[in-house]
């Protein structure tokens, strides 16, 4: 069942900020019945530390992308785990900066990603993780 976050004014994405029990770390930012963006993140293990790493991040506007960047990091912070990653392609400005302001270290770390299978058979480039 979603539980609301926030008590801010209708047009502010974290106003309608959607929290899922199921999917870890995920959030809906929405505008009215209006989805304006989604943040999918779950915990995964690195030895014997957490991580919530965030998969994808959809929003259409600044402030969602901000809003649902603040509800992650929250998030993990409440369940205890106290590192946030997330993979992001550097001509993502936006993200970036957003990012950047929200504490994220940019590294110079490329992520590599090779298909297999029948979807690298078919000439697949994108992972899941871009």
């Amino acid at each position: 069942m979603p539980h609301g976050l926030g008590q801010h004014h209708a047009h502010d994405p974290r106003a309608a900020l959607r929290f899922f029990a199921r999917s870890g770390h995920s959030f809906v930012a929405q505008d009215g019945p209006r989805v304006v963006g989604v943040v999918l993140a779950q915990a995964v293990w690195q030895g014997d530390q957490v991580t919530v790493l965030i998969t994808r991040l959809l929003s259409s506007s600044d402030e969602a992308t901000r809003a649902l960047l603040g509800a992650v990091v929250k998030s993990a912070y409440d369940a205890g785990v106290y590192e946030v990653a997330m993979h992001v392609d550097p001509a993502n400005e936006p993200l970036s900066r957003a990012l950047e302001d929200y504490g994220f270290r940019l590294g110079p770390l490329l992520l590599g990603v090779r298909v297999l299978g029948s979807r690298g058979e078919r000439g697949e480039v994108a992972g899941v993780l871009e």
